[in-house]
């Protein structure tokens, strides 16, 4: 049921750092999503080891079932992105996220909707989706879905809401797209179970929920049991102290996120009110009373929709971002983070369009080494991105005859050739800029590459400093 409103990386020869962190004017990614977009995730949908979006929209139409859609947009690698559609046939969806669910190919999609309950689409050989899979078509006002393995069998399962039900549940998978109904996380209130996240929030290795309430706009912590079982069985105990009781009067959480916010090695809570304008943190520890911290009031985002927690600048601590759900304030800001310490009291800006920024995402989309932000309009019903410029990948321009790598994408080998007749002395630098490779070719010789992860590198000449992508896959 809809209940929201509508140590600073270098890679050396590879980059340059700018003096200052800046990001670029919106990039229109899709100028037409349908009414209402809603849902935003971001993941390597089609196994092509770059980052792609999703996209869903809600459109309550005056409460009478109309047409919306799943979007997804096909990245390039460069952050240049195909609109693809997979779905119209869906109404009122309130969740979207992506995992693999079945160990093939790329990341599903998994989503909630009024019309089909909690259901997938399965990436596919060919780079799109198969045909919709429900797992559960009986949930009353299904909402936020989220994805990890709660049994920890090396399998997804997934997590979702039932407002109308008042319960959060999961089911396990089996890695192959089967999914089992377990006993629910907790049900038997009549609050209104609105929000859902996971993390590990008491340090013992598995995922433990975060759930908030529409009727007591209450958080509460549930710890998964399984490894205090004894027997690897899964249960649920909650924690002795509500992180905060909240105020049907005073507030309205629209999103609630987990993350390291003030960088000392343990996951907190965050909430977005989007009523009252706080957007908050909280400390937590285990049957032990929360403390909340501040990050933004209505001073500067009045209506605030969503929040991430993410190292935006790479400086080794986790910033905190934030959007305007309305079209007053800065559309989106972020408060540096620092070791052992809450967020700075001052935000920076990243963007400022006026579009209503009910989701937005932290990703890496052009494979430079630094975070970007893409985010949907609710307002002018688009899909947009911003290139953060903290780091600018130099690749040289050099004709094709002077050197060539292929094949590309490679799977074990990456053959040189061109016009060099010296031994090339080769770095390969992940997204993250470390080296992770390292070798003197000759003319005709191969460099292995069958023990790197799929993803994007940057290989580089040390004696020329030339420098080229390559995809591992």
């Amino acid at each position: 049921m809809k209940l929201k409103l509508l140590s600073l990386l270098t890679l050396i020869g590879a980059c340059t750092l700018l003096n200052a962190q800046t990001f670029t004017d919106f990039q229109v990614i899709d100028p037409n999503t349908g009414n209402e977009p809603y849902e935003f995730a971001s993941g390597d949908l089609d196994g092509d080891g770059d980052i792609d979006l999703v996209m869903a929209t809600y459109d309550y139409n005056g409460g009478v079932p109309a047409t919306d859609y799943i979007k997804w947009y096909k990245n390039d690698g460069s952050g240049n992105f195909a609109v693809e559609t997979i779905s119209s046939a869906l109404y009122w969806i309130d969740g979207l996220t992506v995992a693999d669910i079945d160990g093939q190919y790329g990341l599903d999609i998994i989503v909630t909707s009024a019309s089909h309950g909690l259901a997938y689409f399965l990436s596919n050989a060919v780079g799109s989706f198969d045909p919709i899979v429900v797992i559960d078509a009986t949930l009353g006002g299904p909402g936020e879905v989220v994805a990890g393995d709660i049994n920890l069998d090396g399998d997804m399962d997934i997590v979702t809401i039932a407002f109308n039900d008042n319960k959060t549940v999961w089911y396990s998978g089996n890695g192959s797209g089967v999914f089992m109904a377990q006993p629910d996380i907790e049900n038997g209130t009549t609050n209104g179970t609105l929000f859902v996240d996971l993390a590990d929030l008491d340090g013992d290795s598995d995922l433990d929920a975060v759930v908030t309430y529409y009727y007591t706009q209450s958080i509460e912590i549930y710890y998964n049991q399984f490894f205090e079982s004894g027997s690897t069985a899964v249960s649920w105990i909650k924690d002795d102290e509500t992180v905060d009781s909240g105020s049907i009067a005073a507030n309205y959480i629209f999103n609630v996120t987990t993350g390291d916010v003030n960088n000392d090695g343990k996951i907190d809570i965050v909430s977005v009110d989007n009523l009252s304008g706080d957007v908050t943190w909280y400390d937590t520890e285990k049957d032990v009373a929360s403390t909340p911290h501040i990050i933004s009031d209505e001073t500067i985002i009045d209506r605030p929709a969503f929040a991430v927690v993410a190292d935006i600048n790479n400086d080794g601590n986790n910033d905190v971002l934030v959007s305007d759900g309305g079209s007053v304030d800065v559309a989106i800001i972020y408060f540096e983070g620092a070791a052992n310490a809450s967020p700075s009291a001052t935000a920076d800006p990243i963007a400022d369009n006026n579009f209503q920024m009910i989701d937005f995402i932290v990703d890496d989309l052009d494979a430079d080494g630094d975070k970007d932000v893409a985010s949907i309009g609710n307002f002018n019903d688009t899909v947009f991105w911003f290139e953060n410029e903290l780091i600018t990948l130099g690749v040289s321009e050099f004709e094709v005859n002077d050197l060539i790598i292929h094949p590309n994408p490679a799977t074990d080998k990456l053959t040189f050739s061109g016009n060099f007749n010296d031994i090339l002395e080769v770095s390969v630098y992940d997204a993250l800029g470390h080296v992770v490779l390292s070798n003197k070719i000759a003319a005709g010789e191969d460099l292995d590459v069958s023990q790197l992860s799929d993803g994007i590198y940057i290989i580089k000449d040390n004696n020329s400093n030339m420098t080229r992508k390559f995809i591992k896959q």
